[in-house]
């Protein structure tokens, strides 16, 4: 082989290897960005479920969000014969206050299932995580009411999942 023919081989196997790091970077910079907008969500999740948490222990909150639940129209059938006995049994400010517990959880399961789409949770951990919320979204109503009437706050891909899971459990 020539010194020239030889010289010519190692500055293509040097400017693939540079082609390839380069790769590589872009690569590691994309994930990192996956991984820090995740980390920004879960941190913004975690700022809005601390704010309810904090709404559980205020008077005035439960008594403003119990005023809201006395106007709510609950869908003709959505409610079964247990939660409707519930209801009648239990005062304004405890619906309101299973009404927080309700939004805290379904933020958890909000940012799970961002997590899940950005590739971050593993496919076998959100179907574990799914069948919880399945669980939360058949056992409570105002989970329930939340996603299937007004859907707000939550992130539409959350809220066209939760309902899709509703619509399963409904045919079943």
């Amino acid at each position: 082989m020539k010194p020239n023919d030889l010289r010519t081989s190692a500055e293509l196997v040097g400017l693939a290897a540079i082609v390839v790091s380069l790769i590589f970077v872009g690569l590691e910079l994309r994930q990192s960005q996956k991984i820090a907008l995740a980390a920004q969500y879960q941190a913004r999740t975690e700022s809005g479920r601390e704010y309810f948490y904090q709404s559980l222990a205020s008077d005035y909150r439960i008594e403003d969000l119990a005023a809201d639940i006395e106007s709510w129209e609950w869908p003709a059938g959505f409610l079964s014969a247990d939660e409707t006995k519930w209801l009648g049994e239990h005062t304004s400010a405890e619906w309101a206050e299973a009404a927080y517990w309700s939004v805290i959880n379904l933020y958890g399961f909000d940012n799970y299932y961002y997590q899940y789409q950005s590739g971050l949770l593993a496919e076998e951990g959100w179907l574990a995580l799914q069948f919880r919320l399945r669980a939360l979204l058949q056992d409570d109503p105002f989970s329930r009411y939340l996603i299937i009437v007004t859907g707000q706050d939550f992130r539409e891909s959350f809220v066209t999942m939760s309902r899709s899971l509703i619509s399963d459990m409904d045919r079943k």
